[in-house]
Order: C-alpha cells, then structure tokens, then sequence
C-alpha cells in the first residue's frame, strides 16, 4: 500500500484520541475542527478502515483498528521526537531549549528561577513558559512533546510514569485566602452554622469561583457550600492569580494554592490572611521525557529545577505566610494578623 499520508496527519490523529474530542483538539493543536475532521478522514481513506467512533455529544472511542493505528502513532512520534531532540543536542552545538509547562500559580519567583537555571548551560538559546490551567492538559502535551518539562499533580502520572523522569517537588496545600482587615473573631463565627450572614464581614458573604477547567473547582465549590453556606460566588477568575485581586481589594474571600504565595508581591500579602486546609492538598511532581536524561544539560536542569523546590521554594511557601486553618478556628495558634476594631 503506497503511503498516501503524512506525519502531520498521525500527529492529529493522536491528538484527537488524547483530548477525547475534535472539539477539544482544536485549540491545542490550533487547527480548526473542519480541518481536523478532513485530515481525519483522509487518514481512514488511505486505511481503508473506520478509526473514530463518535456519540452525539461528539466523544469519540477508537474501534479496533484505531486503537492499533493509535498506538503505532504514538509509538513512531515518540520515537521521532527522541531523534529530534539527540540530533539537536549532537549536531547543532547542543542547543538548549527547554519548554516548561505549569499552571499560572507557578510565576514570578518560581519562573525567574527556573529560567536562571536553564540560563546557565553553556548551550543555552531559549527558555519557554507554557501555561495551561489543568495538570491533566500539561500530561497532554507533555505526551505530544510541545513540552520537555512539566510540573503536575501527582494523580495524572499514574498511567505514564514509566516513560517519564519524575520527582517530587512539593505539597501543595489549598488555602482560604481572606481580606487582613476581616478580624479573627469574626472568621471563627463564619463557621457557627447558626450564625447571621447580616453580622458578617461583607468579604465572608462572597467567594471567587474558579474557572471549570481548574481541577480543585469542584472541591473548592463544595468546601464553601459546607463550611460558609452563606457565601455567594459573586466573582468569577480564570486563573487562582488573578482570584487574589478581589481579596486584595477586601471584596472577598477565594481559595488559592499555597504555591502561589512566593509568587504575590508583599504589598498583596500584606492585605491577606492566608490559611492552609489540611483535607485539600496535592503531591505536586516534575515530569520528563526519560530519554533526556542520558542529555546532560536537560538532566542537569532537570535535578536543579528539584533542587531549588526542596531547599528553597518549599521553604517560601510556608514561612511566616500561613496557618492552619484547623488551628486558628480551634484558638491553637498564635494570630499573626491585627485585629480590626
């Protein structure tokens, strides 16, 4: 049988089959879904066999033979992307690009650092940040190489660790992040169910809600329909980062990681309490290709980027920033915020 199709034409069969949908597919891989669907179909043409199945919601499932070419894709990209990556490290001088996925809580202090460490390979040419709001979209494109680093939540390693280097950076905790000027008194009679709203802080009768997409939505959503019934999700954010700007402004409350904290100016902490929630937490890992270990400079970065976690970032995110929020609501820890009148 002639080979009537192209690499590209794999590339966005995979892409469909990871995503679930072509509607999903579409902004990732940025191609339209009629261009999708025709490059699809012209896959199933030179095949001569139905690879997709699709339900009226537009979730596909592969048939036999989709799942057979699915993981012949997978297998001649990856290899492809291997030889990619050893062709530039060989013979063009070892070039350095490294591509780091995370999620918009990971910036500032986190990404100035991350970019320091790439800076310091003599083969150095680019340093490239990839935001997406779920670790689930990073495995994504961690596993179609538009990344070679990412940092993700431990669950969504589960099915791959075996072809990816990874390491524990640290826990991330979720936190109740509230107005400094809200008195601690008044946090401790939000959480008496008998409580009336009227006697509240304005700030404790709303909440930020997160976007969809953000794993910890749901989470977070019933967190404050359990614990403050009362709050209304009055404000919407796309991303944890920008939920912090309503509370700055003592609008009202939000739940952030506590990774974000390193990463907020002091003039926005100092206008934030900030308590960690011990039932809401996630391992928070670095994933690699496991090929670039045996490539110095991305197995170099790669131990420096953990380095810096466990002996530096960990480090910020705890210290004198927050308290548990178990332990403020019990009177077991010292206040470390001033009481408003």
């Amino acid at each position: 049988m002639p080979i009537e199709f192209t690499l590209k034409h794999l590339e966005t069969f995979r892409a469909v089959v990871v995503a679930g949908s072509i509607t999903k597919a579409s902004p990732r891989i940025g191609l339209s879904q009629p261009s999708i669907s025709q490059q699809i179909a012209k896959l199933e043409e030179v095949l001569n066999v139905q690879l997709l199945e699709r339900n009226r919601t537009g979730v596909i499932s592969l048939t036999p033979a989709g799942d057979y070419w699915f993981r012949a894709a997978n297998d001649m990209l990856n290899r492809l992307a291997v030889t990619i990556d050893e062709h530039e490290h060989r013979f063009k001088h070892a070039r350095v690009v490294l591509r780091l996925g995370a999620t918009p809580a990971l910036r500032g202090r986190f990404t100035g650092a991350a970019a320091r460490i790439a800076q310091r390979e003599p083969g150095f040419v680019k340093f490239e940040l990839i935001y997406a709001l779920s670790s689930a979209e990073l495995m994504e494109m961690l596993r179609m190489h538009r990344l070679n680093f990412a940092i993700v939540r431990q669950q969504v390693l589960e099915d791959d660790r075996s072809a990816f280097a990874v390491e524990h950076l640290f826990e991330d905790k979720i936190c109740w992040c509230v107005p400094a000027e809200v008195p601690t008194q008044q946090l401790r009679m939000a959480f008496n169910p008998d409580i009336d709203k009227a006697d509240l802080h304005p700030a404790l009768r709303s909440y930020v809600e997160i976007d969809p997409s953000v794993i910890t939505r749901q989470a977070s959503d019933d967190w404050f329909r359990h614990n403050l019934p009362f709050a209304s999700p009055t404000f919407s954010a796309p991303t944890f980062a920008s939920s912090v700007d309503f509370v700055v402004e003592g609008l009202a409350t939000c739940h952030i990681p506590l990774s974000l904290l390193p990463n907020l100016t002091e003039g926005q902490r100092e206008k934030l309490q900030v308590m960690t929630i011990d039932s809401m937490s996630h391992q928070i890992m670095l994933a690699m290709p496991k090929h670039l270990l045996t490539l110095g400079p991305y197995a170099r970065i790669f131990a420096a980027l953990v380095e810096f976690c466990h002996t530096n970032y960990a480090r910020e995110m705890t210290a004198d920033n927050s308290v548990s929020l178990t332990d403020l609501l019990n009177g077991t820890t010292p206040v470390p915020y001033t009481e408003s009148a």
